[in-house]
């Protein structure tokens, strides 16, 4: 069995909110709008806005701040640096202090604002480009603590908008804040409002975050007890409820290819097929697929081309799906893994599905070209991906470009070359 492979299956549907400590998902309080907020310790104050604004450890009453989280990997992070600029430049005189903070060490952030700035032709640095606003850095994370981890915050750049009062008025991206923090800022904004909605999402990450920890500790039964135990206590919030069970089905598939992973493969199997039932799109063709990948890697060849014949043969298959499924096979053969033909065969019949229900979809027909040449098909395989290119479509150019590339390799396979 190709371990590395099972691996990637298990990521597949493995809930990617593994990013807090398993203390900072249980332990931490929430922090959420109308919460006071905590007490900035940082460590490094890297710039002041050009000696407009001293270092803030508590907030002062009457001014409003935008408490930014950064890092110098983060490109996004980056382009953000220009807007909190003109941010800063033009609350300045309203009481607004931003404060940015990575949690990288000191060195790694001069060095950062030490280059030029891309595509700057002055010769602007980056710490001539952020000097109008405090630029810090907190290696020991405890201010991300305070917020990022205990608001549930998982990416960057976040900013948190604190208002005139102390207490946590906006939560969100530094891109989307100069409606809420004009609005903090001459005294009209509806925190109860923006509570209502964000506490929705907010309430899903930490959550999320709980069940990434207990995921990373190899507890699925606790993690499903968890979701079972928010089912409960939330069964008059259909929304949500309907996210746990879509949660809820994707840790017992993970359950289930742990089981197929090690010495429980039948037993895995019949629960990842448990799931499957209960599952609705596009998480059930997502599982399906896994489901193929994994029975080919464990050289169950026979279950996976009968899996890959009923895909081909389901009445409400999209052609999205079966081309999916299709490409899934091809990759997997693609990788050096040993496809048995009796399930490349079954792969070809999905993709011919696929393309009669989307006759002119050109990325469908190169799928099938692919799987017809790797049946040994050469000549039916430069009939079919001449047909791909030609209805390139609105194709990404990349993607057109590794069209043309491959119908120019079976071409040159074909004169002998």
């Amino acid at each position: 069995m190709t371990s590395a492979l099972i691996r990637h299956t298990i990521a597949v549907v493995t809930l990617l909110t593994a990013t807090a400590s398993p203390a900072t998902a249980d332990e931490v309080k929430v922090l959420t709008i109308g919460s006071q907020a905590p007490a900035l310790n940082v460590e490094h104050w890297v710039s002041n806005g050009n000696g407009a604004f001293k270092p803030v450890t508590t907030f002062k009453d009457g001014n409003v701040y935008v408490v930014e989280f950064w890092a110098t990997w983060c490109g996004p992070c980056i382009a953000s640096m220009p807007h909190l600029v003109e941010v800063q430049k033009k609350f300045a005189e309203k009481g607004v202090q931003i404060v940015s903070i990575s949690d990288e060490d000191l060195p790694t952030v001069q060095g950062f604002l030490a280059k030029p700035v891309r595509g700057a032709t002055d010769g602007q640095t980056y710490a001539q480009l952020t000097s109008a606003y405090c630029l810090t850095t907190d290696p020991d994370r405890s201010v991300a603590s305070d917020y990022m981890e205990a608001a549930g915050q998982n990416g960057i750049p976040t900013c948190f908008i604190v208002g005139k009062s102390g207490a946590v008025e906006w939560i969100g991206h530094p891109m989307q804040m100069d409606g809420p923090l004009e609005a903090v800022v001459t005294d009209k904004w509806d925190r109860e409002a923006f509570k209502s909605t964000f506490q929705k999402q907010q309430r899903m990450s930490l959550l999320q975050a709980r069940i990434g920890s207990l995921m990373q500790r190899g507890n699925i039964a606790d993690a499903l007890a968890l979701v079972d135990s928010e089912r409960e206590a939330n069964a008059d919030d259909a929304e949500y409820v309907a996210m746990l069970d879509d949660i809820g089905l994707k840790l017992r598939a993970n359950s289930a290819l742990q089981k197929i992973q090690g010495d429980m493969a039948e037993e895995g199997l019949a629960e990842l097929d448990a799931v499957i039932k209960e599952a609705k799109s596009p998480l059930k063709e997502q599982i399906e697929s896994v489901r193929i990948q994994v029975l080919l890697v464990s050289g169950k060849s026979d279950l996976a081309a009968a899996a890959l014949t009923a895909a081909a043969t389901a009445e409400n298959a999209s052609a999205e799906q079966l081309n999916n499924l299709a490409w899934t096979v091809y990759q997997i053969k693609d990788r050096g893994q040993d496809v048995a033909p009796e399930v490349l065969a079954a792969a070809v019949a999905v993709a011919e599905r696929a393309v009669d229900a989307e006759p002119e979809s050109g990325s469908i027909i190169d799928t099938l070209a692919h799987l017809v040449y790797a049946s040994g098909n050469l000549d039916r395989a430069i009939e079919l991906q001449t047909a791909a290119v030609k209805n390139v479509g609105n194709a990404p150019p990349q993607v057109a470009a590794q069209m043309r590339e491959f119908l120019a390799q079976l071409k040159k396979e074909k004169a002998g070359n």
